[in-house]
């Protein structure tokens, strides 16, 4: 069920963004592993929100490290990964820490579909590094991410590895949202229109709700004030534009 007063959201004022604040979300590459498990998922993704909802998106595939200079560009980044990784280093961690601290979002993803694998080791190790005194959390149910669009009450994924999503929050914003359930892996369709991975567990139910949990985590992530309704992708965009010429 979609939420009446998303609608607005999704009808207003993000259709009015323009051809060059157009949504596209990079993946963050790193070193070690493999950054880009699921490589059709963010495009895919992207295209069940612009069919879903008014945000304009760009599916061009996007790709670079956090100390590049066009990370303050876009609002939302994921990263996504099935292996152990190699730490970042201090003056990507830097980076990372003040896109998130100015607006910015970060969405990860395991892919490994398994518990306490080494992707989600690594990221355990980044996110101390990045945030020494604020642990990765549960997200509750009550959390508005689950209903910034859709009105969701289980989070799925390609598997369930956990039935809970985890985050951080600064100054009353989650800016980090971790999913270890292979998001990445139920939204991913190949240019046939074929998915490319089977789900494990309730097939077409669960797909519909990855989908839809994906579509929540980037309106949410768009919202600078959720009572408010209303998406500020413009906003979010200056903000960072304005820190990165600093």
């Amino acid at each position: 069920m979609v939420l009446g007063c998303c609608l607005l959201v999704a009808g207003g004022e993000a259709g009015a963004i323009g051809d060059a604040s157009k949504l596209s979300i990079p993946q963050v590459q790193y070193r070690g592993g493999k950054f880009n498990p699921r490589p059709q998922a963010i495009e895919s993704l992207l295209a069940q929100v612009a069919k879903r909802t008014s945000v304009e998106v760009s599916r061009d595939p996007v790709e670079f490290g956090l100390t590049d200079s066009r990370l303050f560009r876009h609002p939302f980044l994921y990263m996504g990964g099935t292996e152990t990784f190699e730490p970042f280093s201090r003056e990507e961690i830097k980076a990372l820490r003040d896109y998130l601290n100015y607006g910015g979002f970060l969405l990860i993803d395991d892919n490994s579909a398994q518990p306490n694998s080494g992707f989600d080791a690594s990221v355990r190790g980044m996110i101390e590094d990045l945030f020494p005194h604020t642990p990765l959390q549960k997200i509750d149910k009550d959390h508005s991410i689950f209903r910034s669009f859709y009105l969701i009450n289980d989070v799925a994924g390609r598997v369930q590895v956990n039935p809970y999503l985890e985050g951080i929050t600064l100054k009353g914003k989650t800016v980090i949202v971790y999913s270890s359930n292979d998001l990445g892996g139920a939204w991913s369709k190949n240019k046939l229109g074929h998915w490319n991975y089977d789900m494990v567990g309730s097939g077409p139910k669960q797909r519909t709700q990855s989908i839809r949990l994906g579509v929540n985590i980037i309106m949410y992530s768009l919202t600078l004030d959720y009572k408010k309704d209303l998406v500020h992708l413009p906003t979010i965009l200056e903000r960072l534009k304005r820190y990165n010429s600093r």
